[in-house]
C-alpha cells in the first residue's frame, strides 16, 4: 500500500508546502510515501513566515511530526488516517495549543 499526500495545503488561507526527508543513511532522500518514511525522517513545512524542520514522531499508531512546539499529523488514533486535512497545531507560551485547518491542493486544483 501507498499513501502519498499531497506536497501542498492551503492552511487558514495561506499556502503550506511540505518535503519529507529520510535521513536513516545519512542521505536525506526526498519520500512521498507516508508507509516509507524511516526512523530519521523529517518534514519541512513552510507557511507564512515561518520554516519549519520537524523530526517524525515515534508514537506508536501515529504518522506525525513534532519538535514538541509544533506538530504536523497525517494519522493518529483518535482521527484515523488524515492526509488531505492533517492536523497542525502549535504549543502556545501559555500552555495552550493554537490548530490551524489545512486542506490539501492537488495539481489539478492549481491554477496556472
Amino acid at each position: 500500500m501507498t499513501l502519498i499526500p499531497s506536497s501542498d495545503f492551503n492552511c487558514d488561507g495561506d499556502r503550506l508546502t511540505t518535503v519529507i526527508r529520510n535521513n536513516l543513511n545519512g542521505d536525506f532522500a526526498i519520500t512521498d510515501d507516508l508507509e516509507k518514511i524511516d526512523q530519521g525522517a523529517f518534514i519541512v513545512l513552510n507557511w507564512r513566515n515561518t520554516n519549519l524542520m520537524l523530526p517524525v514522531s515515534f508514537k506508536v499508531g501515529d504518522i506525525s511530526f513534532t519538535d514538541k512546539k509544533w506538530l504536523w499529523s497525517y494519522q493518529d488514533e483518535k482521527n484515523g488516517l488524515r492526509m488531505d486535512e492533517p492536523r497542525l497545531a502549535q504549543l502556545l507560551p501559555n500552555g495552550e495549543i493554537q490548530e490551524f485547518s489545512c486542506e490539501a491542493i492537488y495539481t489539478e486544483d492549481r491554477v496556472s
